[in-house]
């Protein structure tokens, strides 16, 4: 009787019979809503659908469909849902994108929450969901059958957390940052976000260019109290990690000498990361200052170091091991036979307990959870959406001295509590340490961005599905383990492809050394390195890039890249762009055979290596890709900036492609200055003027492609005619 009473009170209102309410403006476009079933729909200026409705319903609280059942005002209004459940639906504008927000009229608990979701039609191509979407069997997350993505934070391969999803063919994306818990459901026929909360969920929805669909994201972070971190150059160079190469007998000693070695054989190391398991016997990673036997005289290694210009950074977490102890793990062994009988308490942890620093649940109780990792006993956690936890956090690592921190928090914590790691690291980095993150939501709290444990084998589908899933949520600076991790006992091209996917990636480093391989052997693995030097440039000012707009410039998935050609949403292989000029062609899937499938967009591509000239769009079957070639391609804009030395200029190259140029900016590595290049229109022999000195700049042309190239100064702008 309850369900009828309702439908007649729908049926009965003349202006819902007419099912569509008044269209809300949304850039260029529009969204229409049909008032029976809360379906929505987006399209464009021309009146073309970006995003459908979904056949049934738009929205649901509880399962249960809603529809409006009077307006409020402009842009709010009354709704029911079948079961009879009352809400209050407000639409508005924010930051460049329509935000949908579903308030229940009644009250929930965290035990029994309401299940608001949101759903539109189908779409085909869709890109996000960061670790969650990392380990598709496809980058495409529609898959043959629906799925349902849970964001959950698991410590261990799940810990770097968005539900932001980008349609490039559709030329839309959506986010949520509420509730308890969340989870997004793909299908060709509809596109579902599904949120778990006390009180009320906003659904964010965007359209338009990619470009201005990820700067309005950007906005929309910061707003929301993300902190957007400027990248370092410094995370850009050659890393080297103890872990690979030393495991439990690292020590300032056995560092030094690895270090040494690397950088005698031409290996330009310039920050290193000691692990985050090796300060007082028996304690924490969180003792602050407090060094063990393995590094006595700290400061004076660091000092070494810095004499090599390395960098030092060391393993940090955000847990805390109780006061008083001492603890027994509930397993004396670690990985690589490290031995614990116990873990020693932190007495800083009675200080964050006094000061309610610590995570709760959402029942205010403590919370608590046993690590499963190290230091393999119950600990609490910063609670990171508590400023003065974050401030004293960053506060105590300042007492290590040191020039960075690899974090590396390996807690269970399910599906709730996903922004409590992003504030305590981002303050170090804002602070001006380095910072490579592993754990966060929605937005990286350093410079680097790192994706679970990987090994070589898996370079061939789980490494770039996780890399351009991130990079696809806004998240670009990728990084995951040293290059042939635990796989460098002998020579394989494996290792050397594994070199080069991570050489065209922000992060790249050495643990275990080949010096005991065949010279021939070395040197072939020693190309992606040398070639990863000379792009630093192109990958640091693609970095600032995506900081200053949101738009993933270091790593571009290839259908975010070109979101009208179809072909490029989903390669044969796995392709993406730095920048608007670089195309990145790793050979990861059927690697032993040396040749892949290479798909070319639209417009004239060179090939890095040999000069060779293409024209796109085409798919070229079975291109050779040996072992010792760059897998890449310049084409788009066709400009690059490289260096050929610490201390030369950056040298800019200015490829003949097809598209049209005014100007182009080129940020220098010190992170401050740029150069800026303007066409102007003119005939006769090419001739590039330093504006800023009023001198004509020596040039040179390449003779396979046509390439101009000149010395670029920071701060001087330069004039091409």
């Amino acid at each position: 009787m309850l369900m009828l009473s309702i439908a007649c009170q729908l049926l009965s209102l003349p202006w819902i019979a007419a099912a569509e309410l008044a269209p809300i403006p949304l850039g260029e476009g529009q969204m229409k809503i049909h008032a029976e079933g809360l379906r929505f729909s987006f399209q464009d200026q021309k009146g073309n659908t970006l995003a459908p409705a979904h056949h049934g319903a738009g929205a649901s609280l509880n399962g249960s469909a809603l529809s409006v059942v009077s307006p409020i005002d402009q842009h709010s209004y009354r709704l029911i849902s079948k079961k009879g459940e009352r809400a209050k639906l407000i639409i508005s504008h924010e930051m460049g994108c329509i935000a949908v927000t579903i308030s229940p009229d009644q009250p929930a608990t965290p035990n029994k929450p309401h299940k608001i979701a949101l759903q539109l039609g189908g779409m085909p191509v869709a890109y996000g969901l960061g670790d969650t979407g990392g380990w598709n069997p496809t980058l495409n997350l529609v898959n043959a059958e629906e799925t349902t993505y849970s964001l959950k934070h698991d410590g261990g391969k799940y810990r770097w957390l968005s539900s932001f999803v980008i349609f490039p063919q559709n030329h839309f994306a959506s986010v949520t940052f509420d509730g308890l818990a969340r989870s997004v459901t793909l299908s060709k026929s509809r596109f579902k976000t599904t949120v778990a909360t006390i009180n009320s969920a906003t659904f964010y929805c965007f359209t338009g260019s990619m470009k201005d669909i990820y700067a309005s994201y950007q906005k929309l972070l910061r707003k929301k109290g993300y902190a957007v971190i400027k990248p370092k150059s410094r995370l850009f160079e050659l890393g080297w990690e103890s872990w690979a190469a030393l495991g439990w007998q690292t020590n300032s000693k056995t560092m030094l000498e690895s270090i040494t070695r690397f950088q005698e054989n031409g290996y330009p190391i310039r920050w290193a990361v000691s692990g985050s398991g090796f300060w007082e016997d028996g304690g924490t990673t969180t003792s602050f200052g407090k060094w063990g036997k393995k590094f006595p005289e700290a400061m004076a290694f660091k000092r070494k170091l810095h004499e090599r210009d390395v960098k030092w950074m060391i393993g940090l977490r955000t847990n805390f091991v109780p006061p008083g102890g001492p603890y027994k793990p509930v397993t004396k062994e670690r990985d690589q036979n490290m031995v614990v009988d116990t873990f020693s308490g932190n007495p800083l942890s009675k200080e964050a307990l006094d000061r309610n620093f610590f995570l709760k649940n959402p029942d205010s109780t403590l919370w608590k959870r046993h690590s499963g990792c190290f230091p393999i006993v119950p600990c609490y956690l910063i609670d990171g959406n508590n400023s003065k936890a974050s401030e004293w956090y960053a506060g105590l690592y300042k007492q290590w001295q040191v020039d960075g921190i690899k974090e590396d928090t390996m807690m269970y914590l399910g599906q709730g509590h996903l922004d409590v790691f992003n504030q305590p690291i981002a303050r170090i980095a804002e602070d001006g340490g380095l910072v490579m993150a592993r754990c966060g939501s929605f937005t990286s709290p350093g410079t680097l961005t790192r994706i679970n444990d990987t090994h070589v084998n898996q370079l061939t589908q789980r490494i770039p599905i996780n890399y351009l899933q991130n990079a696809a949520c806004g998240a670009p600076n990728a990084y995951s383990d040293t290059v042939g991790f635990k796989k460098m006992k002998s020579y394989s091209e494996l290792a050397v492809r594994h070199a080069w996917l991570l050489s065209l990636t922000a992060g790249l480093a050495v643990g275990e050394s080949s010096t005991h391989w065949t010279e021939k052997q070395q040197a072939i693995f020693k190309k992606p390195f040398d070639f990863h030097y000379r792009i630093v440039p192109t990958l640091y000012d693609a970095a600032m890039k995506s900081y200053l707009s949101g738009y993933p410039a270091t790593m571009v998935p290839l259908g975010i890249a070109y979101p009208d050609d179809p072909q490029a949403t989903e390669p044969p292989n796995f392709q993406w762009m730095i920048g608007d000029s670089l195309l990145c062609a790793p050979l990861l899937k059927n690697h032993s055979s040396g040749k892949l499938d290479l798909y070319l967009p639209e417009g004239t591509w060179f090939d890095y290596d040999t000069g060779e000239k293409h024209t796109g769009p085409k798919l070229i079957k079975d291109f050779p890709m040996p072992v010792t070639k760059a897998p890449c391609f310049v084409g788009g804009k066709g400009i690059l900036a490289t260096r050929a030395s610490d201390n030369a200029p950056l040298t800019a190259h200015i490829y003949p492609t097809s598209q049209t140029r005014t100007t182009h900016s080129i940020h220098h590595l010190d992170g401050t200055s740029n150069s800026e290049i303007n066409w102007a229109e003119n005939s006769g022999n090419t001739q590039v003027t330093d504006t800023t000195t009023g001198q004509v700049v020596s040039t040179r042309v390449d003779e396979l492609t046509g390439a101009l190239s000149f010395e670029i100064q920071p701060g001087h702008r330069y004039l091409v005619e």
